[in-house]
């Protein structure tokens, strides 16, 4: 991976309404419209440092410590499949 790379990814990732509804899910942000969740996503994408991006056939995990979310974005369609909490936030259980 290099710095190109990522900002080409960063630029060109797409995701549909159902994907960008799951990513909200699994990263604990579902208070965000899809334009807020692009915008997030594209932060945690460039605020990911080089070394912690790996590849890996035909997938780039970004591992993003400050965002605690870890990204898998398809090499070649720029689709993040997935989107993960690195250390989950305990949900709150309602009584």
């Amino acid at each position: 991976m290099n710095q190109a790379l990522k900002v080409s990814i960063t630029e060109g990732f797409k995701n549909t309404a159902l994907g960008f509804l799951r990513i909200r899910k699994n990263l604990n942000i579902t208070h965000f419209s899809d334009v807020e969740t692009e915008g997030y996503l594209k932060e945690t994408l460039l605020s990911t440092p080089l070394d912690d991006i790996e590849t890996k056939g035909k997938n780039h995990y970004f591992k993003c410590v400050s965002k605690n979310a870890i990204l898998t974005v398809n090499s070649h369609s720029f689709t993040i499949i997935t989107a993960k909490e690195i250390n989950k936030t305990p949900r709150v259980k309602n009584s």
